[in-house]
């Protein structure tokens, strides 16, 4: 018994939850083969019920390997975020908030807003962004702030601005209206447009295209 206390105590320490449900798993195919062919061995002409229950459960089986293997696969995809830690000494406060789980939020964020274009998404709110980043909006707020010393709003318009301007700079300007530009970045309406595009640029959209221009 002490043998096979410390095999146990060896297979919990040396394998994941991953491999540990593999190995179960695969262990009882190899099992239920073994019974498959000595029952059919033992009594050939009787074994076909034991058959078809024991080509169910392999079905059964396999499905769940196949199953756990595409959720670990999925799970290897996603940005990985560092757990907090309580005990860190640099964390914010008691937010419980580390600087280094907080610069795995920034780059997170940074990769949504330049790669996935968040920003063009109307009426988006902080709480989307935090269950983007998958934290309370308060740690959604925290990141912004501590990162990029900003509000939300003026986080996100910063982007919709830079996407506006790209767009003024165009060649292709004369065929859209400045109003319908501030819908296609993101803005709902023009009022909220012109007030974040001259808190950026101090100017006017229009100011904007004739320094263009000129």
């Amino acid at each position: 018994m002490p043998f096979l206390k410390q095999v146990s105590v060896s297979f919990m320490k040396n394998f994941s939850s991953f491999h540990r449900k593999l190995i179960w798993f695969l262990a009882f195919l190899i099992i239920n083969n073994v019974l498959i062919m000595v029952f059919y061995w033992k009594s050939p002409h009787s074994a076909e019920t034991f058959l078809n229950v024991s080509h169910w459960i392999s079905l059964l089986v396999s499905t769940s390997i196949l199953r756990i293997l595409i959720k670990h696969t999925k799970s290897k995809r996603k940005p990985e975020i560092e757990t907090c830690d309580f005990n860190q000494k640099d964390k914010y406060g008691k937010t419980g908030l580390s600087r280094s789980f907080s610069l795995e939020l920034k780059n997170k964020l940074e990769y949504l807003m330049k790669t996935e274009k968040v920003y063009l998404v109307h009426n988006l709110k902080l709480d989307d962004i935090a269950q983007m980043l998958d934290v309370s909006r308060h740690h959604g707020s925290q990141v912004i702030n501590e990162n990029f010393g900003v509000s939300f709003y003026e986080y996100i318009n910063s982007y919709r601005i830079e996407e506006v301007k790209k767009l003024l700079n165009s060649r292709n300007i004369h065929t859209k209206s400045i109003s319908d530009i501030a819908y296609e970045c993101g803005f709902n309406n023009r009022v909220s447009f012109y007030n974040a595009f001259r808190k950026v640029t101090r100017m006017t959209p229009k100011e904007f295209i004739a320094k263009r221009v000129a």
